[in-house]
């Protein structure tokens, strides 16, 4: 008779709660997704960098407006056509493993906000000011130094007006295979 019992009130009791707070989890709960006057609500979708044998000489752009990104012939980190992208992922030496680069564009306004600074608006659109120069992601010593760690994010006032947050998530890799991260990408877009 307990096992009737007891299995049904824990089931629809727990059911609801652990719905809600994985949907929480999913939505980072520690970022304040406010919307200020003048901006859209935030849109939220994902980002990644993920390298590509370096002899098939392609660098990867990442557009921060909506996550996208394409590739185009690599030409030691020189862009042909930046077509509204915010960063760059190149294979620096192509020597072996683990020499990509990642750098801001460019006449972009990108800059990294610290895994301990609240993830919200105004702490990006404030961080997106201070410039973000070329990182050696195989350097786990420089990624770390320079704040690039799994809860930081990296900051965009985009082209387009809009300010972007891209949520350092997942880091894989280190000086011997090629880094990839991931994580979520929340825009503000400016209000028409």
């Amino acid at each position: 008779m307990p096992s009737p019992e007891e299995p049904e009130p824990p089931a629809s009791s727990d059911a609801a709660p652990s719905v809600s707070a994985s949907a929480s989890a999913s939505a980072s709960p520690e970022a304040d997704l406010t919307a200020p006057d003048g901006y859209a609500e935030a849109l939220s979708t994902m980002w990644g960098l993920a390298p590509v044998p370096c002899t098939q000489h392609e660098q990867q752009l990442i557009n921060l407006d909506d996550g996208t990104s394409r590739t185009e012939d690599e030409d030691n980190g020189a862009v042909q056509e930046p077509g509204g992208a915010e960063l760059l992922h190149w294979p620096d030496t192509c020597t072996g493993l683990g020499d990509y680069q990642l750098r801001a564009l460019p006449n972009t306004r990108v800059g990294l906000l610290r895994a301990d600074a609240p993830k919200s608006f105004d702490s990006c659109r404030a961080a997106a000011g201070t410039g973000f120069g070329a990182l050696a992601l195989s350097e786990r010593n420089d990624r770390e130094d320079r704040g690039f760690v799994e809860g930081a994010a990296l900051c965009s006032v985009t082209d387009k007006g809009a300010v972007a947050m891209a949520v350092i998530e997942h880091i894989a890799g280190d000086a011997v295979d090629d880094v990839s991260v991931s994580g979520p990408l929340y825009v503000w877009a400016a209000a028409p």
